[in-house]
This record gives C-alpha cells, structure tokens and sequence, in this order.
C-alpha cells in the first residue's frame, strides 16, 4: 500500500512500505539502491518511487505518495497482451508489479491460441492485476471452442472490477439428409415381322416363331419380375402380332444423394458477435434435405448441436455435429488469487 500523499511521512512508513528493518541509513533509501529498485529501461511501467532521488540530498517528503514496484496501465484498448513485454527486465525481479486496465478500456484475444491478457511464466514478485475495463477471449470459429480471456502460468493475485469473458464457441454443422432413389423406365423401339414374335426378358429379346409357344401371332409375355412393359405400337396404339416398331420398357432404380449439412455459426468474441447458422441445401429426388448447422455461443457459451438433415426413402438423414465448447474467463486457476467484484463469464480451468 502506497505511502500517504499528503500529510507527515515518517520512518515508520518508510519502513513498511519498502520492507525494511534494522538499522537504516539514507543512503540505503537511494532509488536504483537495494531496497529501491530502479527501473529497467526496456521496463514500460512506471516506477512507483519515481521522486524519490538516486543521489543528492534526500528528505522524509520525496517518500510521499510513493510505493514498492512497478505499474502498467492500459488507457487505450490493446490486444494479445503478455505481462513479460510489459516490464521487460524487471519481469524476473523480485519486485512488486503491477497492471491496471482502466475503465472503459478492453483488452481483446485476435486468436483462440492466444488470451486477452497472460501473465505468463518467468515472473518473479507479487504481480497484481485490477481490471477495470473488458477482458475478452476470441470468438471460435464454425464446430471449434472459443478462446481465453485470461491466463496465469505464475502466482499472481486478480481483482475484476469490471467485465472478464471468455469468447463462445462455435456452432456444430448440420448433419447430411438421407439418401433417396427413384424409378426409371428406358424405352426401346424393335421392328416385329409378321413371321415371329418378341419378348424382353431376363435384358434378352426372345424371338419365337408363329408356330411356336402358344401359337398366338405377337402375344406378349410379362417377366415374373413385373418390370417391362407391354409391347405397345410408336405411336401409342397396342397390336396383337402386328407388323411395325414397338415399344419395350425397362425399369431400373436410380439413387440420389442427400443435402449436404450447413456451416456452423462463430462464437461471440473479441471484434466478433456471434451469428446463426446456414441452412442446408436441398438433396435429389426424393433425397432428405440437409440439416441447419447450429447457432455461435454467446460470450462464456458453447455453441449449438446442428440440426439433423431430414429423411430420404432410402436412407434416414444423419445427425449433426455438436457445437464447441466455451473459452475460459481464467485459465490457470491454480497461480491465481481471485477476488470478482463485477462480471465472469465462462468458465475456469
């Protein structure tokens, strides 16, 4: 806790302040000393003990409304933020930091393999977070998991004052219709002599004389499999044992694919609100249509199961794929002191 910024500063403050104990000189009080660290250059914080001098003439005053360590504050918005780029050098110093993001300020995730804000391995000292502002993880794309908002691989202490939200996953696609199939009949045109008749049968023209068989000049018989057709003239007419072209029909089975599924909608994230999913397109004759894939997660939800695609007559439409899952608020959980004084959505790992 800083020092007071007005009023008398005394030893005593001093002292706690800084940790100190035993003897001390002023000259122990120097900052870039042993108990006042200077600042690193390659450190983008502020120093916390900036008036207190690093030689010279040195008084209980320059002690005032000064604390032990280092501060970051995000005043403008910024993304894919890690702590070690913050303080540079002095990351790895046992030595107090700080990170302040303000209100109004939001911190954002461009990926889901990154998080708003880590506080990443290598760091040394009481780190202390106060959010402030928005941590937002990124949005997951069609059928994938959202992103962190938050991540610790070191001991720290967050205090959320402000809005902590991991991004929604993506919704699953739809699944495929089913198969269908249809009957088709191809027609064939044969000249029949007064001499014989025909048949078609077994996919062979069988050819009997007139004396033959049943002795019926171009008597037609049906297949046991029900599938040709009676012989009938080009132009429509029937004949019994007629001389001229006639028409013969063969049957066959013809199969048909289903509608492919629809795109799953993305997740709701950094930069990016969730959306619904497409629907799916249409399959043959008689095939099923394609299932809707599923609507994106809001912030901190996973996104929907995609519809199943509807029946065809020869197959039953497939189910749809489940949507991902949500990011985390805070990730890490085991180095992080939490205190949540605002908004937390999603979850903690």
């Amino acid at each position: 806790m800083a020092i007071a910024s007005t009023g008398a500063v005394s030893a005593s403050d001093i002292r706690t302040e800084y940790g100190l104990s035993g003897a001390v000189s002023f000259s122990d009080l120097y900052r870039g000393g042993t108990h006042i660290r200077a600042k690193a250059a390659n450190n983008n914080g502020i120093n916390l003990a900036s008036s207190v001098p690093t030689s010279g003439a040195i008084t209980f005053g320059n002690f005032r409304g000064t604390a032990k360590g280092f501060r970051y504050t995000f005043t403008a918005g910024a993304t894919d933020q890690n702590a070690s780029a913050l303080f540079g050098s002095d990351y790895s110093v046992n030595y107090p930091k700080e990170i302040v993001i303000d209100s109004g300020v939001e911190l954002g995730a461009t990926s889901t393999a990154e998080e708003a804000l880590e506080i990443d391995s290598g760091g040394a000292g009481t780190i202390t977070v106060t959010n402030n502002g928005t941590l937002t993880g990124a949005g997951g794309a069609a059928g994938a998991d959202g992103g962190d908002a938050f991540e610790a691989a070191v001991a720290c202490i967050f205090v959320n004052n402000g809005t902590v939200r991991a991004g929604g996953g993506g919704g699953g696609a739809g699944g495929a219709g089913g198969n269908g199939s249809y009957s088709s009949t191809s027609y064939n045109y044969r000249r029949s002599y007064p001499t014989y008749y025909w048949r078609y049968a077994g996919g062979v023209i069988e050819y009997r004389w007139n004396n033959s068989g049943s002795g019926v000049a171009g008597y037609w018989w049906q297949t046991s499999y029900g599938n040709y057709r009676r012989s009938t003239l080009k132009d429509g007419s029937t004949c019994e044992g007629c001389q001229g072209y006639y028409q013969i029909g063969l049957v066959s089975n013809v199969s048909t694919s289903g509608g492919s599924g629809g795109s799953g909608g993305v997740g709701a994230g950094y930069n990016q609100s969730s959306s619904t999913g497409s629907s799916g397109s249409s399959g043959g004759t008689n095939a099923g249509t394609g299932g809707t894939g599923g609507n994106g997660g809001s912030y901190g939800s996973s996104g929907s199961t995609g519809a199943t695609g509807t029946n065809g007559n020869a197959s039953n439409g497939s189910s749809g794929a489940a949507g991902g899952a949500s990011g985390k608020y805070l990730r890490g959980s085991s180095f992080v002191t939490f205190t949540n004084n605002g908004t937390a959505l999603g979850g903690t790992a």
